[in-house]
């Protein structure tokens, strides 16, 4: 448990006799002395070695209140704590010295002219603070194992999913591509047949008959050659969004990997947010008119024909 001793250079001789007794008593104290060398940036060093400490100890007494110094730290070190929890301001006010209205609603070791004793009774209250901390970081070690645990499982399954989506999406789009191709080659012995038959003399039914077989042939394939496109186009999308989720997710999986100690239940989410890229699906926008063989128009094309001739 790291110790920041916040005092006045007017009250040395007394913070020698405090620093000793809690380095005997096997706390980690940062002093300035010890913190500071010249050339320094003091004010940088002293707020970075506040931030970083869990108990602010002030050693509170007249020279303390009218220094700027000492009430510049404590103010820090009250910001801190309010928005961080951390470090516990833990006053130690000398006997005969007014408790600051900045901590006034704040529990303090009030002083006695028995050093040694008050001492004592700070040694005992920091070791309270100690093992409750020592608790809570336990505690919360335990939580984060089992979350890591439980999420690195879930995000391995999760992986998995996707890669086998992302392939299975990526065959089946070349399979109706590959079929949009055939049937598109499969139409080119009905236009062949349509004009081939041009340069014949039929009687009107066999002309009908035959133009709308070759026509209704015709059609048929071509609508299910921009069916097959059309499904080879969106399981090529679904694949590449899969794709897309892959790669956040093992962003995911190295960012709880590196940080996921120290990262926040907010952080971790607004990370794994990018999952759902498009929470739609191409398959959801399909449309029947997109592949209506449009007999209708086909019949059209063919009264037109038979008229001509």
């Amino acid at each position: 448990m790291k110790i920041y001793l916040s005092y006045s250079h007017h009250d040395k001789e007394l913070v020698y006799k405090i620093k000793d007794y809690l380095l005997k008593q096997e706390f980690e104290v940062i002093y300035d002395e010890d913190l500071l060398t010249i050339g320094d940036n003091f004010n940088e060093k002293i707020r970075k070695a506040l931030f970083e400490s869990d108990i602010y100890l002030p050693i509170i007494s007249e020279n303390f209140q009218v220094s700027y110094f000492t009430n510049s730290e404590l103010q820090t070190a009250i910001g801190y704590s309010t928005i961080n929890k951390y470090p516990i301001i833990f006053p130690y006010i000398l006997e005969g010295t007014a408790i600051p209205e900045d901590i006034k609603d704040r529990l303090c070791i009030i002083g006695t002219s028995d050093i040694k004793r008050d001492l004592e009774k700070i040694t005992i209250e920091l070791n309270k603070i100690q093992g409750a901390l020592f608790a809570e970081n336990n505690n919360y070690s335990e939580r984060t194992t089992i979350i890591e645990q439980n999420l690195t499982v879930f995000l391995n399954d999760v992986f998995t999913k996707l890669e086998k989506n992302e392939k299975r999406n990526r065959v089946l789009s070349y399979i109706c591509y590959i079929l949009s191709i055939s049937f598109l080659i499969a139409i080119i012995p009905f236009v062949y047949n349509i004009t081939l038959y041009n340069s014949y003399e039929q009687d009107l039914v066999n002309s009908i008959m035959y133009g709308v077989k070759n026509i209704a042939g015709l059609s048929v394939f071509a609508a299910l050659s921009r069916l097959s496109f059309i499904l080879g186009k969106s399981f090529m999308v679904e694949s590449i969004r899969n794709g897309d989720r892959i790669h956040a997710i093992s962003f995911g999986r190295f960012y709880i990997k590196a940080y996921g100690h120290e990262a926040t239940r907010q952080e971790i989410r607004e990370v794994l947010g990018d999952w759902n890229i498009d929470k739609g699906s191409s398959f959801h926008s399909q449309d029947a008119k997109e592949i209506d063989p449009n007999f209708s128009g086909t019949l059209e094309v063919l009264k037109s024909y038979l008229n001509e001739k």
